[in-house]
C-alpha cells in the first residue's frame, strides 16, 4: 500500500510562507519579522498561517526540516568522490551563495534564534550522516565539528580566501575525521 501524499493546497500553502520567511530574512533581522509580514508577503491569510504553524519558529523549523530532510537519502547512500560530507559540501555551497547573509546571522543577537534553528539543524544531519556510515560520534563530538566548520568558512569569507569551494569542502572533511574517534 503507498504512503498517502500530503494534499497539494496544503504544500502550496506551507511552502508560499516558508519562501516568504526566506526572503524576508534577507532584509529583516529575525526579531523584527512578523507573521503579518510573512502572510503578506506570502499572500497567505494569517488564519491560513494558524491552520499550519502556531508560532514563526514553527515555520522556520518546518523550513529547515524540508530542506535538510532532501538531504537524508543523499547522506545515508552518498561517499562524495572526494571523500567529503554532504552535510559541509551543503552548508559551504549554501553559505558561499549567500556569504554577507551568513555573516550577518552568525554575529546579530537579533538574529540567535535563527542562527541556533540552523546549527541544530545541521548537527542532526550530520550525526545522521556519520550514522549511516557506521561511525561513532558524540553529540558534543557532532556539535564541536558543526562550529569548527562555521569557524572555518568564516574565516574563508573575512579574508576572503582564493580557495576553491572543493579545497574548503576537503579542508572540512579532513577537520571533522582529526574530530572523530
Amino acid at each position: 500500500m503507498s504512503e498517502k501524499s500530503p494534499d497539494r493546497r496544503i504544500a502550496r500553502t506551507q511552502n508560499a510562507l516558508w519562501t516568504a520567511l526566506q526572503g524576508l530574512l534577507q532584509s529583516h533581522s529575525w526579531d523584527d519579522i512578523t507573521i503579518k509580514m510573512i502572510c503578506a508577503r506570502g499572500d497567505v491569510a494569517r488564519s491560513s498561517f494558524y491552520a499550519h504553524f502556531d508560532t514563526k519558529l514553527d515555520l522556520l523549523d518546518f523550513g529547515f526540516s524540508t530542506v535538510l530532510g532532501d538531504l537524508r537519502p543523499l547522506a545515508e547512500t552518498n561517499t562524495t568522490a572526494s571523500g567529503t560530507f554532504v552535510t559541509t559540501d551543503w552548508m559551504v555551497d549554501h553559505i558561499l551563495g549567500n556569504p554577507g547573509f551568513f555573516m550577518r546571522v552568525s554575529r546579530s543577537q537579533s538574529d540567535l534564534v535563527l542562527f541556533s534553528r540552523f546549527t541544530k539543524a545541521l548537527e542532526a544531519l550530520l550525526a545522521h550522516e556519520l550514522t549511516a556510515k557506521g561511525i561513532t560520534a558524540t553529540a558534543t563530538t557532532v556539535t564541536f565539528c558543526i562550529g569548527g566548520a562555521f569557524a572555518i568558512v568564516r574565516d574563508h569569507i573575512e579574508t576572503r580566501a582564493a580557495t576553491a569551494p572543493t579545497t574548503l569542502k576537503a579542508r572540512l572533511a579532513d577537520q571533522i575525521r582529526k574530530a572523530l574517534p
